[in-house]
């Protein structure tokens, strides 16, 4: 599937997230992440905040600057779950590709960059979140290929550093070539191994 209809591998990327959230344990929720200003308890409101985000979007909701509502550990992987499959419904329809949503920053995407977009968001927190709590095993090796294609497509060079050092996203990190697939994909979104 082209990066111009990434609508299978956002969903799957949904799934990785949930993967990720089961193994993570309630004495962890104080840990730190690789994703700027997070611990693994605001990461995960973040992320499942987002996948909410994701969902309304592909039914062309414009999203406001309000932050995410805190989510505790025993419920994050099922409110994912749900979300995943609110976001099913609503990037169904393949003229959500084509439509356009304004965001609350300024600029307007069409719906195939906003799945790009959140394919790559969740694929970023997930990895975030397993390196945080040591699930990295966890993770599904067939969306690190995908998540850097749609990262490739929608992470404009003026976003990184944009609001302060690593945020939204940081200068790219180089890795290895003999790196895995997971770790070429969060060096290009700018993170670095905890440690």
């Amino acid at each position: 599937m082209s990066r111009s209809d990434a609508r299978d591998e956002l969903v799957a990327s949904y799934s990785n997230a949930v993967g990720v959230l089961h193994q993570v344990r309630a004495d962890q929720v104080s840990n730190p992440t690789p994703c700027h200003d997070f611990d693994v308890a605001s990461l995960i409101d973040h992320m499942v905040g987002a996948a909410w985000r994701a969902a309304a979007l592909g039914r062309g909701e414009a999203p406001t600057n309000d932050g995410f509502e805190h989510v505790d550990l025993k419920d994050a992987a099922g409110e994912l779950e749900k979300a995943r499959i609110d976001a099913m419904a609503a990037w169904a329809d393949e003229a959500s590709l084509s439509a356009t949503v304004p965001m609350p920053w300024g600029e307007t995407y069409d719906g195939a960059m906003l799945v790009n977009m959140y394919l790559a968001e969740l694929a970023a927190h997930a990895w975030d979140l397993a390196v945080a709590t040591g699930g990295e095993s966890v993770l599904d090796p067939s969306l690190a290929k995908p998540a850097l294609e749609a990262a490739r497509a929608m992470l404009k060079p003026e976003y990184r550093n944009a609001m302060g050092p690593g945020n939204p996203f940081g200068s790219e990190v180089e890795v290895p070539s003999t790196a895995s697939e997971w770790e070429h994909f969060a060096g290009f979104m700018g993170r670095k191994p905890l440690g």
